[in-house]
């Protein structure tokens, strides 16, 4: 019911955009496109012309597809994607208005700032409340970003982080168990956060 009404809110653009990555799983899977036929009285596999209640039912059958493709989506981005989802999650909306997210967004950015400051103090701190094998877990994947980060100044580039060097950070922050969180405070400790347009945000 709930992802009727999101769909029903939605304009052409945000409700394509969604359509389209259930149709790439749909067609790269024969065995839910079986599934959705069973759905669809008319056979036709056009989801745009679907009402909502038969496009949440196909939904509920390409589901665990679907979640694979948006953490494969994480995983890849170097963007503020995971301060998004912190604010997404604990507000609890199903549409927010832009104002109200740009002021979640601003004081999300603070937070952050201050859990960084107190993360950075305990990092340097001759005698830090973390255990000694945790430190030694943040210091390697610290020094690892690090260097994904800073080595394009070796090619006169603007410093980023490609892809290839993201998967390989997200392998080794499983290896050293770290939490979401964690990562997140590790990552904003070396890559600058820069409060970014809501437009941009949003986009």
């Amino acid at each position: 019911m709930k992802l009727e009404k999101i769909l029903g809110l939605l304009n052409s653009f945000e409700k394509n955009s969604f359509l389209k990555i259930i149709d790439s799983i749909i067609s790269e899977n024969p065995k839910i496109s079986g599934q959705i036929d069973k759905i669809l009285i008319d056979g036709s596999k056009d989801l745009k012309n679907m009402d909502n209640i038969n496009v949440s039912k196909v939904f509920s059958v390409v589901e665990g597809e679907f979640k694979k493709f948006v953490h494969s989506e994480f995983v890849h981005t170097t963007s503020q994607l995971d301060i998004l989802t912190d604010i997404l999650t604990r507000d609890g909306n199903c549409v927010m208005k832009q104002d109200w997210f740009a002021r979640l967004y601003e004081k999300e950015l603070k937070d952050l700032e201050k859990n960084l400051k107190s993360f950075q103090k305990d990092l340097n701190s001759e005698k830090p409340e973390i255990e000694p094998q945790r430190l030694r877990d943040y210091k390697i994947y610290s020094a690892c970003l690090t260097t994904a980060y800073e080595n394009d100044d070796y090619n006169g580039e603007d410093r980023k982080i490609t892809s290839d060097e993201q998967s390989i950070l997200y392998t080794l922050s499983k290896q050293l168990e770290l939490s979401q969180e964690e990562m997140k405070l590790i990552n904003y400790s070396i890559i600058p956060v820069c409060t970014q347009h809501i437009d941009k945000v949003i986009h």
